[in-house]
């Protein structure tokens, strides 16, 4: 859960128990058990959301790092089959066998 996100919730819960405690003073102002209902169900429902995102973002960073070493060991495959070519053949000829850079 962000920082930012946390410290919201957190106010929410604080407001929403002191209006309640104070429900007949703030009545007066215009607040309403239904407001304070709808105020205490979006800071739940945000939680749950964020809880959400925070699984998502958890997924996401174990699928980049699976990328990542599928991307080493397909680097070092090609690697292996480079310099087979280049061991084998003559500078002007790598290019025949997929081999596109000169070094």
């Amino acid at each position: 859960m962000s920082v930012t996100i946390k410290k919201e919730i957190d106010k929410a819960e604080v407001l929403v128990s002191g209006l309640r405690k104070h429900l007949d003073e703030v009545k007066q102002i215009g607040v309403t058990e239904d407001g304070i209902k709808k105020l205490e169900e979006a800071y739940k429902v945000l939680l749950q959301k964020d809880e959400e995102v925070d699984a998502l973002r958890q997924q996401a960073a174990l699928k980049g790092r699976e990328n990542h070493e599928l991307l080493d060991e397909l680097k070092s495959q090609m690697l292996t089959y480079r310099k087979a070519v280049k061991g084998r053949y003559e500078q002007p000829d790598w290019i025949k066998y997929g081999v596109q850079d000169k070094r």
